[in-house]
């Protein structure tokens, strides 16, 4: 494809998505297909030689569309929103186009430049505590937080969990006088592994649980009852804790949720600061805010005393710009 096939092309996809949009309120939202219907659709075995667009894009029509769920229709009352606007799609258009592997500064120091500039903007607009700017934006100039944009809230929650693993058990060896990169440190950074525990409650997101597989660290549930609106609250917490103490585990990570997917529950904040700090080990506890789905309500200022809470107690946070924020997935 050459530049002006590309031009080509690319007017025909645009025209397509804007009708796309004018008529999604038409369509059904749930498609009428029974799995596997694509297969006999698709060759069993890619082309062996190039073909115009002029012959794919039908097929977009044809075979692809029909399977859709449409997330974005005013019709789709499940899950979550899905949001989708054109500016968002002009963005992932020169993404795409510029093709870069930002995984350091040097690789492409505007992209990483932009992605801490853009995390301070929406912590600002959420009315973050100072604390979570990078240093640049802070007040203080001293701040230690800023953000970076991840693939999904359950790439987010099992990164922060490895990272919670590890500051807590460098922390438990240091404690112990060892030196790092020595096969004693390796040995018993092991070790300490083993009997660390991740927290959330029955109402959760999924990811947590699925982070501390990945993690290698097992996972603990704090029930919630109804009568609390599903939130976890100070008493269920603390017995879950006296558990874990009971049977020699060390709880080094908890998800509070703001907004959970399944029933919008949003635990109560204070009483799990206040419940860890009753003794020493919890208070090594890191606390993790999952406000994938909620958070973004934190853009209108009526909410946004509900994030003056995370300023003591909370070490990391994360929200869903792909669910109420216009912004389209995987943003």
């Amino acid at each position: 494809m050459d530049e002006e096939q590309f031009r080509a092309a690319a007017h025909t996809a645009i025209e397509e998505i804007i009708e796309h949009f004018n008529t999604v309120t038409s369509k059904q939202v749930v498609p009428s297909i029974e799995p596997g219907y694509l297969r006999p659709l698709i060759p069993t075995s890619p082309p062996n030689d190039p073909e115009p667009w002029s012959k794919i894009q039908p097929d977009i029509e044809s075979k692809i569309m029909p399977g859709l769920t449409h997330w974005h229709s005013p019709k789709f009352m499940a899950y979550f929103p899905a949001g989708v606007t054109y500016p968002s799609l002009l963005g992932e258009m020169y993404s795409a186009a510029f093709t870069a592997p930002a995984f350091n500064w040097l690789c492409s120091p505007a992209c990483t430049e932009l992605e801490i500039i853009v995390m301070d903007w929406l912590a600002q607009a959420l009315g973050l505590p100072d604390c979570f700017l990078s240093a640049a934006s802070s007040k203080s100039g001293k701040s230690t937080g800023g953000g970076t944009i991840q693939g999904s809230a359950s790439e987010a929650v099992a990164t922060v969990i490895v990272a919670a693993r590890e500051r807590h058990v460098r922390a438990k060896a240091l404690a112990e006088g060892l030196v790092e990169d020595t096969p004693e440190w390796e040995d018993r950074t092991m070790e300490l592994r083993t009997r660390l525990v991740a927290l959330g409650s029955d109402q959760t997101h999924s990811c947590t649980a699925k982070g501390a597989r990945i993690a290698g660290v097992r996972y603990r549930t704090v029930p919630t009852r109804l009568e609390d609106n599903l939130a976890m609250t100070e008493e269920a917490l603390r017995k879950v804790l006296e558990q874990c103490d009971r049977d020699g585990l060390e709880p080094f990570f908890l998800t509070a949720t703001m907004g959970t997917t399944n029933s919008c529950a949003v635990d109560r904040f204070a009483e799990i600061k206040a419940v860890l700090k009753e003794k020493e080990a919890w208070q090594k506890v890191w606390v993790h805010i999952d406000a994938a789905y909620a958070g973004s309500a934190l853009v209108t200022e009526e909410w946004q005393h509900v994030a003056q809470e995370f300023a003591e107690g909370v070490d990391s946070f994360n929200v869903n710009m792909s669910k109420w924020l216009l912004v389209n997935f995987d943003a």
